[in-house]
């Protein structure tokens, strides 16, 4: 079973707010050049996710990223932590930002290097919050798609079953292959690699795919700076009839 495992790069989470800003333009997040990155949070969720399946389950899994030379060490990250390939989509900035592209140029470097069964990816990325690409590339492949995942129970000769986060319970569903599974947090705990795993990683090959930038979409997206906290209002309690209490509630509104 081929596994393929989408991850991306952001800003560490935890940046101070003074180290953020938007652009004049508010299309994009400006970073300061001391802002340091991490594997957004829910792909190394992914990660673990894929690696553990092919422990249980046996076949190869290869981790895919669309960004510039300055992701191989997150690539190197999870090949560290048990898997066998790594590609990265070399794409510019401009193109990053548009989740059609990134989720285009995703897929044609999985149809030219690998046939997955099983594609998993994080539920979204910390940096937007959107959540589009997997779907997006689910689309691209072909491929059913579930999501929150929270568990993958079992694994057949053409199927995947796994658990999905719902209001009050998970649900159990199965998706015949290749399937999009796009977890969340609640599926497991990162492994830390080992000390082998990172030695070897160091000396891997990383795939480069050149993608075909075609022109970004004419919607772009607008960011707003955080608005400070709401002032808080003074409260007051209304005693007497229903009657009595609209009334109050309709002069304060001014009605």
């Amino acid at each position: 079973m081929e596994i393929v495992v989408l991850i991306k790069k952001v800003p560490d989470p935890n940046l101070p707010e003074h180290l953020v800003s938007i652009s004049d333009s508010q299309e994009e997040i400006v970073l300061h050049a001391s802002a340091q990155y991490s594997i957004n949070l829910y792909d190394l969720n992914a990660a673990e996710a894929a690696i553990a399946l092919k422990e249980t389950s046996g076949g190869t899994v290869t981790v895919v990223t669309a960004d510039d030379a300055s992701a191989d060490q997150y690539l190197r990250r999870v090949l560290a932590m048990g898997a066998d390939r790594a590609i990265r989509v070399e794409l510019s900035p401009a193109f990053r930002r548009d989740s059609f592209q990134t989720a285009r140029a995703i897929v044609t470097a999985i149809k030219q290097s690998t046939n997955p069964s099983v594609v998993i990816a994080g539920r979204q990325s910390s940096d937007t919050d959107a959540g589009y690409v997997p779907f997006l590339v689910a689309y691209g492949l072909g491929a059913s798609v579930i999501s929150p995942v929270v568990s993958i129970s079992k694994v057949g000769e053409n199927a995947i079953t796994v658990g999905k986060l719902a209001d009050a319970s998970v649900d159990e569903y199965e998706l015949k292959f290749p399937a999009m599974v796009i977890v969340s947090n609640e599926i497991n705990k990162p492994r830390t690699p080992g000390l082998k795993g990172v030695m070897a990683a160091k000396k891997a090959a990383i795939e480069v795919v050149l993608a075909v930038e075609q022109g970004v979409s004419s919607i772009k997206p607008k960011f707003a700076p955080k608005k400070g906290q709401r002032a808080v209002q003074a409260t007051q309690f209304v005693e007497g009839s229903d009657d009595d209490k609209a009334a109050v509630l309709l002069a304060a509104l001014g009605k």
